[in-house]
């Protein structure tokens, strides 16, 4: 939802549409995310263990680190109205990412075939931490959110591989499929990085990369929302909305008409999907059937 919100606030830069509802989509994303964390200390409240049972599983795995990526991203929202409210944030975010990070790697090492347990869900612990660079370089953070991007290409780049490999090599369940959607999640995230950071050229290559890949899981989409509604669909939010807010930047930096199409088809789906989702989500979670969806532990 924030990155609805963020790609929301750049198109009224880009367009003629209301301020407003960039605003107030950030507002509810942070709701939304305030409640969804509270309840979520209240699980390790009563049970610890809780977060090392759902990072063991893969749907939740991804779920808990998504967790700290819209944290990262309300850092980006903060910084129009509170620089030090963005600040506590964003180090708040990173601190809790480091965390996961470090359990995924440990619990990915004890298992006897590590490679083989590698899937797209695991960008998110991994190179997750690329949403960082939104907020960083006008934090101050210019070194640190070079370091990420440098870093976190080749990673992207090893993971895609052995996923793909993984895939080919086992069936995947049906709920599972939407999971692929996310290897849309690292080149856009590069690319709204690299133009926080003012680097045009490069901004250009990565808007490439973000547009060979997000062509390319086209032909994908039925393959992966064969199996029907699923919490799992939320792996579709986070690659739609970024993928918008980098064609918006494209159109504004004079990309042309192939921006222009992008960025009205993408913003459009997203605008209308990623609420659907949400909505759909928590439903779930409110009759009390989220758990047993996405096999997160119970404490």
């Amino acid at each position: 939802m924030f990155g609805l919100s963020l790609a929301w606030r750049e198109a009224a830069r880009v367009w003629d549409v209301p301020q407003g509802i960039g605003v107030w989509l950030g507002i509810g994303a942070t709701l939304i995310l305030l409640v969804t964390l509270s309840s979520y200390v209240a699980k390790l409240c009563i049970r610890p263990g809780v977060l090392w049972d759902d990072l063991m599983i893969d749907p939740a795995r991804g779920s808990v680190s998504a967790g700290s990526m819209c944290a990262m991203a309300m850092a980006a929202f903060l910084l129009p109205y509170t620089s030090l409210g963005a600040f506590l944030v964003w180090w708040m975010a990173l601190g809790l990412h480091l965390v996961y990070f470090i359990s995924v790697v440990l619990i990915l090492l004890r298992h006897h075939s590590t490679l083989s347990q590698v899937t797209p869900v695991f960008l998110l612990p991994t190179v997750g931490v690329l949403v960082a660079t939104l907020a960083g370089p006008e934090l101050g953070h210019v070194a640190f959110s070079r370091t990420i991007l440098l870093l976190s290409v080749p990673l992207w780049a090893v993971i895609l591989g052995l996923s793909i490999w993984n895939g080919s090599r086992a069936s995947v369940p049906e709920h599972h499929r939407s999971s692929y959607a996310v290897f849309l999640v690292p080149p856009a995230l590069v690319a709204l990085g690299v133009h926080e950071l003012q680097d045009a050229p490069w901004f250009g290559v990565f808007w490439i990369a973000t547009n060979i890949t997000g062509l390319a899981l086209v032909p994908l989409i039925p393959w992966m929302a064969r199996g029907g509604w699923s919490p799992d669909w939320g792996n579709f939010c986070f690659p739609l909305a970024a993928f918008s807010a980098v064609q918006i930047l494209a159109v504004e930096s004079g990309h042309g008409l192939f921006a222009q199409v992008l960025a009205i088809i993408s913003f459009g789906a997203g605008s209308l999907l990623i609420p659907y989702i949400l909505i759909r989500t928590y439903q779930n979670w409110f009759a009390g059937k989220l758990a047993e969806a996405t096999k997160a532990a119970v404490a």
